[in-house]
């Protein structure tokens, strides 16, 4: 007992007495060195799942190792670079001196020093650019007069414009797309997605006409007349469709039979229904959007009967809706309604480009760019230190990254922190999703 004793007195004197309590009854266990990291290898850590980053290469220059840069500590000589497993906790930082965010995503900056406040530029939401084809002479000078006459101009610039749309999911326009894309404009294909139209629905040339810039619409799934039942359900049922089979969304549709029982379906689904009166659109106009009026031509139509209309919207700078079913000739013929010739149609689209003042376009875009002209052109700006904002609400099941051209006698156009800049083409390029412009000195 004495020796024990005599052990112990000696174990604190050099220890101290925590690490000699109990010492003879209590078993040592080797403890684990740890690193700045975490336990050194072979002790169990916690996996989050992070890839660890490779072990930095040695250092033979002769110069001190080179620091973790996500820790700051550097490796002991002769160690490895050691392994993340847990993060770090991060620094303390001075909340009072931290950005905010704001619930639409903006940062504030923090107070300024002397007790002013500065209000954030609003950036809006990021937009794709413009696809807007180009239109102009080109190096026209930026306006530099009086600032004012903040104006969007009718069809992008253009003189007039014209949409080409086929309907019914018809085998002769399987056919002949080659020959349709070739003419080098987008055409809209409103498909019917019934069950007696699967083989031609299914048709690698639908995904083909997508990745070639043309738009898909809704013919619904069985094309059914005024008086059949459940109308909106059967056009419901197209729509999801098209969606699933080809992972787009779809924006505009054309009424089976020009069916005036489909204007207030396609009023809260679509930005676009297609009819078929006749007639044409005039910027600004009236028009109902869901009952858009169309030319059909006759059966072998001639060359003369499209170029007419042509003639006619270009004098009216107005915008005119084409519809073929489909085209003579076809190898499997499944009824086209009223079919005319494919190279007449072609002659047609070409006399239609050949003046370079005519917008041709799908529906959606062309729609698109109507009516939000006619949104924008009606709203009365808000004033502020000189300056003049327009603030708009896009109609509903309006298609992403659309653009208006507008023109001014002079000054600054701003979406949110960025100033538009000028096209030498003649015109700004507004961002529609921005949500408003100000024109300022």
């Amino acid at each position: 007992m004495r020796s024990f004793f005599v052990r112990l007195a000696a174990c604190v004197a050099v220890l101290g007495p925590l690490a000699c309590s109990d010492a003879e009854s209590t078993p040592q266990v080797e403890a684990q060195p740890n690193t700045p990291f975490g336990p050194a290898s072979g002790a169990q850590t916690m996996d989050t799942g992070l890839q660890s980053p490779p072990a930095a290469p040695p250092d033979t220059s002769g110069n001190n190792p080179p620091s973790d840069t996500r820790t700051g500590t550097t490796p002991s000589e002769g160690q490895p670079t050691p392994v993340l497993n847990t993060p770090p906790p991060p620094p303390a930082m001075n909340t009072a001196e931290m950005p905010m965010p704001d619930p639409d995503g903006n940062q504030t900056p923090p107070p300024d020093p002397d007790g002013n406040q500065t209000p954030p530029p609003v950036a809006g939401p990021l937009v794709p650019p413009s696809t807007l084809p180009p239109f102009g002479p080109g190096a026209v000078p930026q306006p530099a007069g009086a600032v004012g006459n903040f104006r969007v101009l009718s069809w992008a610039g253009f003189k007039a414009a014209i949409s080409f749309t086929f309907d019914d999911t018809n085998s002769s326009q399987i056919q002949r797309y080659q020959d349709l894309n070739s003419l080098g404009v987008p055409f809209t294909f409103y498909l019917i997605t019934a069950a007696n139209h699967v083989q031609d629905l299914q048709s690698p040339v639908w995904p083909q006409a997508l990745r070639d810039g043309h738009e898909i619409g809704n013919h619904t799934a069985n094309h059914m007349n005024t008086g059949s039942p459940n109308l909106a359900g059967d056009t419901d049922t197209g729509q999801a469709t098209l969606e699933r089979m080809f992972g787009i969304k779809v924006y505009t549709m054309a009424a089976p039979f020009g069916a005036q029982d489909y204007i207030n379906i396609a009023s809260s689904r679509y930005l676009i229904n297609r009819g078929t009166p006749g007639g044409t659109i005039a910027a600004n106009d009236n028009t109902n959007p869901f009952n858009l009026p169309c030319f059909i031509p006759n059966t072998n139509a001639p060359v003369g009967d499209f170029n007419a209309r042509v003639d006619a919207v270009r004098a009216a700078g107005t915008w005119q809706t084409e519809l073929v079913h489909g085209f003579n000739g076809a190898v499997h013929n499944d009824g086209a309604f009223q079919p005319v010739d494919i190279g007449v149609f072609q002659q047609a689209v070409r006399y239609a480009k050949s003046f370079g003042d005519v917008w041709i376009d799908t529906i959606a875009k062309v729609g698109a760019y109507w009516r939000a002209q006619k949104t924008v052109s009606t709203l009365t700006p808000t004033m502020a230190n000189g300056s003049s904002t327009w603030t708009w609400t896009l109609p509903a099941h309006f298609p992403p990254g659309q653009y208006l051209r507008v023109t001014v006698s002079g000054g600054t156009l701003r979406q949110g922190d960025a100033t538009v800049p000028w096209d030498a083409h003649g015109y700004y390029e507004i961002a529609l999703d921005r949500g408003s412009v100000t024109l300022s000195p």
